[in-house]
């Protein structure tokens, strides 16, 4: 999900830092949107490292100029029953879904007031920070304070003219939902979806090209729902 992201911001003028724990496929990513025409670099980075934080985006700013767009796509889940959920995931699940994510906003915050331009930050959280699901209660209790937090850091950066929004996919096969989807559970998710299939990676395209442009200039603490109508059957 977050190489489509890149993608379609690269394709559409962007210049793009793709931060990732793994070089490997931050280069392998990279070398797939160069070839097709962007602006693009990788950067390892763990979120949960918040010293490393600050030092990342100076090898943006060096490389790009001024950061004007963020999107918070990093992500972990896990597999739990409620009562089986160990303090060492939920730790692991809120630092990244939750700290990493503010840390990294946090900092692009103030580098943005800082070249006083003001941007864009985009949350990617999911329809599941509202509806309940078994064996996920980390996940969504992550994905609920991300939505809170996006509302907060709206109110209290729309000053600086710093917008924060909110994407919540809803099912897509990605390597993050790949132990849910296995088997028939691909089939079962897209037959229940009133549109009839699960999500692709394009089909956030128009949502983050919105949020991350000027065309939602007058959008901050917004949430885009893009689940298929999946929301709908609560």
């Amino acid at each position: 999900m977050g190489f489509a992201i890149a993608r379609v911001l690269a394709a559409n003028g962007a210049k793009v830092a793709l931060i990732g724990k793994e070089q490997a496929h931050l280069d392998a990513a990279a070398e797939t949107i160069m070839g097709q025409g962007g602006a693009v670099m990788g950067i390892s980075l763990d979120v949960r490292r918040e010293d490393r934080i600050a030092a990342c985006y100076d090898r943006i700013e060096e490389a790009f100029g001024a950061v004007g767009v963020l999107v918070n796509a990093a992500g972990v889940a896990h597999r739990d029953k409620a009562m089986s959920l160990s303090a060492e995931t939920l730790r692991n699940v809120m630092a990244v879904n939750v700290e990493g994510a503010v840390m990294m906003a946090q900092e692009a915050a103030r580098r943005m007031v800082r070249a006083g331009r003001g941007g864009s930050i985009v949350n990617v959280s999911s329809v599941l920070s509202e509806l309940p699901m078994r064996q996920v209660a980390a996940y969504s209790a992550s994905k609920a304070a991300l939505s809170q937090m996006t509302r907060c850091l709206a109110l209290e950066w729309a000053k600086h003219n710093i917008r924060v929004n909110e994407i919540r996919p809803g099912w897509f096969q990605t390597a993050l939902t790949e132990p849910f989807l296995k088997g028939p559970g691909a089939g079962v998710m897209a037959n229940q979806n009133p549109l009839g299939r699960l999500g692709q990676s394009h089909d956030l395209d128009g949502a983050v090209l919105l949020l991350a442009s000027r065309a939602s200039a007058y959008m901050t603490g917004s949430v885009l729902t893009v689940d298929g109508g999946h929301s709908l059957l609560r």
